[in-house]
């Protein structure tokens, strides 16, 4: 409604309110999150720590065409091969490699860091089974002996020195 004295009028802040939250209420009704996603987002509440770095994934024995090609009506037995990289503290990498093998509802986890020290393994699933912690020995390797398929991360602790967790990934 135009006023001819004042131009157009609009409502008050939240006056809107009332009528658009029973809209919201019908839309998260119909359309919900996935649980999977609501369950990411709560556990990557664990990631605010400012003293926790992220690796980032920087190689992957599944994305490389070469290394998966298997002869027509065969399928790989290769186990996956995972890298995943930070800059230190002091612009020295930080690595672990992960080697992914067997079948059915559960891998096995073979590991390495670099460099190579002691360090406990942390393996996290959204809303998956609970994996309990492993310790890499002074060489670096680790064994997880058996973690469900689906989503996760890994996170490693190293005395006097900042946690480091890698980025999500799925093992299929």
């Amino acid at each position: 409604m135009d006023d001819e004295h004042t131009g157009p009028q609009t409502p008050a802040p939240g006056a809107d309110d009332p009528l658009l939250a029973p809209l919201g209420e019908l839309i998260r009704a119909a359309d919900a999150p996935p649980t999977v996603a609501v369950e990411l987002a709560k556990q990557s509440f664990g990631l605010r720590q400012v003293d926790t770095e992220l690796a980032a994934l920087v190689a992957d024995s599944a994305m490389d065409p070469v290394g998966t090609a298997v002869r027509a009506g065969e399928q790989s037995t290769l186990p996956r091969l995972l890298t995943f990289e930070v800059e230190g503290p002091d612009d020295t990498p930080q690595a672990v490699e992960v080697e992914v093998s067997g079948s059915g509802r559960y891998r096995r986890l073979l590991g390495q860091l670099h460099p190579p020290g002691a360090a406990r393994i942390e393996v996290r699933q959204p809303g998956g089974d609970a994996v309990d912690p492993v310790d890499a020995d002074e060489q670096g390797r680790f064994v997880v002996a058996a973690v469900g398929v689906g989503l996760i991360r890994l996170t490693w602790h190293r005395p006097g020195r900042h946690a480091i967790a890698t980025a999500w990934f799925r093992l299929d």
